[in-house]
């Protein structure tokens, strides 16, 4: 006997495999972009890992859905029966892995930025709470049965109540509405302190509704906690759960990874230019090297006409992870460069 996914196996077999494929990717690309920078950072290996319990969720839900996730009872046999639980509590035990790096490394990255310690400590304390829910949801669902195959396998052991594994899915899932809607919303308020130009506000704002996205992925799973308690169809009612736990996680890598995929902007028109250069003689950056400026004359007989050449006045692109050494207001960061004046008297002056 041999199963094809139809129906909520099907949803679960072609979500798994598209949001699979595009967080890959995603954080391929990161990891490129960064790595032509020299920027990889501590977010970056965070994502990755983050991809990795992603990657093997999907493998757990793929596999599961060819053996009998997302198909009722009267399609299996016992041994299908017994193959799909295993199958989908592997796959869950990988989803609340994913959970903790994807949303430290949303994290880190906005710790970069920020200054206050207000917002620090919040995101802190995302990092601290995904944790605890993690470490407190993974335990009960391998000390639920004892032997833990048991789970799969009701001839080798006993499990209590099902209940518990619902409780457990309620607590987890609540600490992800938190920490989801943090980490989508803070950033708003983080940026409302950084000198952006309008194109890249629309660029964050689309990240930023991603994030959303993800977030209410979490709010969708919650309606579905309850088929934890179906006992005549359990793997047919649990495929949605599967389903929504693979869109929460991948759509945040893709949201996270978002902001590191700026540079590729520069290919959209109208996103595309996000630079910052002016022309020269207003004071600004400019292309050409060794523009000229002169300054205003002194209405004072006494003071001479002054020609002022500048040196080398190009600047170099820095890399992301630097950035907000420039954005950022009031925060005490300084940048000096030398400049060379060259004073010329008019004989007019001298002689007077």
């Amino acid at each position: 006997m041999t199963i094809s996914p139809t129906g909520p196996g099907l949803d679960l077999f072609l979500v798994s495999v598209i949001l699979g494929a595009l967080s890959c990717i995603a954080v391929v690309l990161r990891l490129v972009i960064r790595k032509r920078i020299k920027g990889i950072g501590l977010d970056d290996w965070l994502m990755l890992l983050g991809l990795i319990f992603l990657i093997l969720t999907c493998i757990s839900t793929i596999v599961g859905s060819f053996n009998g996730v997302g198909t009722k009872n009267e399609h299996l046999d016992s041994y299908y029966l017994m193959q799909g639980k295993k199958w989908f509590l592997f796959a869950q035990l990988f989803y609340v892995l994913s959970t903790v790096p994807i949303k430290a490394a949303i994290c880190v990255s906005l710790l970069r930025i920020t200054t206050r310690n207000l917002y620090r400590w919040i995101l802190y304390g995302v990092i601290g709470l995904a944790s605890i829910a993690c470490v407190v949801t993974d335990i009960t669902l391998l000390t639920w049965c004892q032997p833990v195959s048991a789970t799969w396998d009701s001839s080798t052991g006993k499990c209590a109540d099902a209940s518990i594994v619902t409780n457990i899915s309620y607590f987890i899932s609540a600490c992800s509405v938190v920490t989801d809607w943090t980490c989508a919303i803070l950033p708003a308020f983080i940026l409302w302190e950084v000198q952006l130009k309008p194109k890249v506000k629309v660029s964050v704002a689309i990240v930023l509704g991603v994030g959303v996205i993800a977030s209410s992925a979490t709010l969708v799973r919650l309606r579905y906690l309850l088929h934890y308690s179906d006992p005549d169809n359990y793997l047919y009612s649990v495929a949605d759960i599967a389903i929504w736990s693979v869109v929460e996680s991948g759509i945040g890598i893709i949201a996270g990874s978002a902001p590191a995929l700026r540079p590729l902007l520069k290919y959209i028109p109208f996103l595309g230019d996000t630079s910052s250069n002016r022309t020269p003689g207003t004071g600004g950056p400019s292309g050409a090297a060794g523009a000229s400026y002169k300054l205003n004359t002194f209405k004072n007989s006494n003071a001479p006409k002054t020609l002022v050449q500048v040196g080398d006045n190009g600047w170099d692109r820095l890399s992301d992870t630097e950035s907000q050494r420039y954005i950022l207001k009031d925060n005490g960061i300084k940048v000096t460069r030398d400049v060379t004046f060259n004073v010329t008297h008019d004989a007019d002056s001298d002689a007077r």
